[in-house]
């Protein structure tokens, strides 16, 4: 095996994520919220709701993890699962009250934590970073077609 070049692009982006990553859970633990459970919260709404179908999607995540997140959060009483009335064959998941007030306070340690991780970074850095990155992802996707994916 061939050793790992410390200064290349995708270790960077490893370890940012990993640090990024493991702060996150720390601030989540009070919570009781792991980040797929609040990148899942993030995308119901407490009125309109959302079907698991179009978490999926919004979540880049497989219906088999979104079933099992759901689970979770709805053992937590932060989201209810309501018949669908424009489709018999799927059901809405709705925050609950609760949810919709952990979602606010978690929304608010976050827009902090935005604000401080950018601190000393000027706005055009940030919208390079941002370009470079989607490009980066967009790149893996193809790649990952290529493979048939």
């Amino acid at each position: 095996m061939t050793t790992c070049h410390h200064d290349s692009l995708g270790r960077q982006i490893y370890l940012t994520s990993q640090a990024m990553r493991n702060h996150i859970e720390r601030l989540l633990k009070p919570f009781d919220l792991t980040i797929e459970q609040l990148h899942i919260l993030k995308h119901i709404d407490k009125n309109t709701g959302k079907t698991q179908s179009e978490i999926c999607q919004r979540t880049s995540k497989s219906p088999a993890n979104i079933t099992r997140i759901l689970d979770r959060l709805e053992k937590k009483k932060l989201l209810i699962r309501r018949n669908n009335p424009d489709d018999r064959r799927s059901s809405l998941v709705l925050l609950t009250d609760e949810g919709a007030k952990l979602g606010v306070k978690v929304a608010n340690l976050f827009y902090s934590l935005s604000s401080k991780i950018e601190q000393n970074i000027k706005s055009e850095e940030i919208d390079i970073v941002k370009s470079v990155l989607g490009q980066i992802e967009t790149n893996i996707q193809k790649l990952s077609e290529d493979l048939g994916e």
